[in-house]
C-alpha cells in the first residue's frame, strides 16, 4: 500500500479526482482551498511563500499508485498557476 499526497492548483482539480476514479482507487480525501508553503524559496521578509492548492490524499495500492503518478505525469507544468502539481509517494502499513 502507498499514500499518495497530491497537491495540485485549482485548474487540474477534475483530472486529479478523474485520474483517481479511473485507477480504481476506493476513495480518498480532498481538501479543496488549501495553501502551500515553499520554504525552501523564503522571500526577503522571512515570510514563506504560499500558493493556493486542492490537496488529495488517497491510500492505494502499489499498482494503482503507479497508475496514478504515470497519469498525471503529463500535467506537470502545464496549467495556470505555479507550482501547479506536486505528487508524494510515500508506504503505507496495513
Amino acid at each position: 500500500m502507498k499514500q499518495l499526497t497530491v497537491l495540485c492548483s485549482s485548474d487540474l482539480s477534475e483530472t486529479v479526482a478523474r485520474t483517481l476514479a479511473r485507477a480504481g482507487v476506493e476513495g480518498w480525501l480532498h481538501v479543496p482551498e488549501a495553501s502551500a508553503v515553499r520554504p525552501g524559496a523564503a522571500a526577503e521578509h522571512g515570510r514563506y511563500p504560499r500558493w493556493p492548492a486542492e490537496m488529495f490524499v488517497v491510500p492505494a495500492e502499489d499498482a494503482q499508485a503507479r497508475a496514478v503518478v504515470e497519469a498525471l505525469r503529463e500535467h506537470t507544468d502545464n496549467c495556470e498557476a505555479e507550482p501547479c502539481l506536486r505528487i508524494l509517494v510515500v508506504p503505507m502499513e496495513t
